[in-house]
């Protein structure tokens, strides 16, 4: 399968809401996620409502290379970020806030595309992430140079997690 990455600006991810939930429940309904459908609304209508209301705002998206343009194209992927200080408490820090990428499309090599594309466009310096404490995740962003500095259970939340860093 061939793809390609986009820049997605916020009002084509509002436009693309709809797949982007598609996208979410997929992904994150199965392991380590579990969640429920509900769970990938959520995801999206978090993350479009900081898209609006962020300048630094930063995305791109995998779609299906077979489709002449992005509008008709089957979106593979998706990774968002912008510039805050939730996880560092002080340090202004590139956030990497989501990296989504379809079942049937996982093993290509977009997942680490996005990635790469998307910190290559935010804001320049360290960045961080929170994803689940599970090896399947923290083993793979520590190959893609990541490293853990704090380990947590945010709110109500039931499972742990990890906030890692990228210098």
């Amino acid at each position: 399968m061939t793809y390609r990455l986009a820049l997605l600006t916020a009002a084509e991810a509002v436009r693309r809401r709809e797949e982007l939930i598609a996208l979410c429940a997929q992904a994150f309904g199965g392991a380590p996620w579990h969640e429920p459908p509900v769970g990938a609304v959520r995801t999206v209508d978090r993350l479009l409502d900081n898209a609006g209301r962020r300048d630094d705002f930063c995305a791109y998206a995998a779609y299906a290379a077979d489709e002449p343009d992005d509008a008709g194209a089957a979106l593979l992927g998706f990774a968002a970020g912008w510039t805050d200080t939730a996880l560092s408490g002080d340090e202004p820090t590139f956030e990497l806030v989501e990296l989504v990428v379809a079942p049937g499309s996982q093993g290509l090599g977009i997942g680490r595309a996005l990635h790469d594309g998307l910190l290559a466009a935010g804001s320049p310096g360290p960045a961080l992430l929170m994803t689940l404490d599970v090896p399947e995740l923290t083993d793979r962003y520590t190959r893609w140079g990541w490293k853990v500095v704090d380990r947590l259970r945010p709110g109500k939340e039931e499972r742990d997690y990890v906030v890692m860093r990228r210098a």
